[in-house]
């Protein structure tokens, strides 16, 4: 996971704390180029993409993430990122996404709620901002984390049915923790 760090000296402000990484989020904004938009998408779509890329996988693969988004998004299929689950239900940090909370009533809500949610669901970095606006080339439209460091991409579900298996095998060998 990418993250800016501030220098906050003795004395500083709360209000210089937060002016200061505001400033650094506006020159991530124009050094990724989401301030330009990208196809039909306008920063503010790209700010909401960008917080899912962050917040879904290792900075190796935000691009392909992007991508993943962008051919869900296209063919109008749910987005289904479970981070955007973890952010309605304020529990971050879980590996496993327990299928009572798909039923969960948000509007941040990605398997129930076509399209993008309605803001972002983290403060993205500007590597993920940059994977907004150059999403890999693929067809993928599903992703899962095998294992620690081996996130695979495929366009198809069984496939994916397949690695999901193998990522259920390596949590419980505690691959995870």
């Amino acid at each position: 996971v990418s993250q800016s760090r501030y220098l906050v000296y003795p004395g500083t402000t709360f209000n210089q704390a937060i002016e200061q990484m505001v400033e650094r989020f506006y020159i991530a904004a124009t050094n990724s180029g989401i301030d330009k938009g990208f196809n039909q998408y306008t920063p503010y779509d790209l700010l909401i993409i960008a917080s899912m890329i962050q917040s879904e996988g290792d900075i190796s693969d935000f691009s392909k993430i992007a991508r993943v988004i962008y051919n869900r998004l296209e063919i109008g299929m749910p987005l289904q990122i479970n981070a955007t689950i973890d952010y309605a239900t304020n529990t971050r940090g879980k590996i496993r996404l327990p299928y009572k909370r798909l039923e969960t009533n948000s509007k941040y809500n990605t398997y129930k709620y076509r399209g993008l949610p309605p803001g972002p669901i983290s403060n993205p970095g500007e590597a993920a901002l940059k994977a907004s606006v150059n999403p890999a080339n693929g067809d993928w439209l599903y992703y899962v984390t095998v294992k620690p460091n081996d996130t695979r991409f495929t366009k198809s579900f069984d496939q994916f049915n397949i690695w999901a298996n193998e990522f259920r095998k390596n949590e419980e060998l505690g691959l995870f923790n």
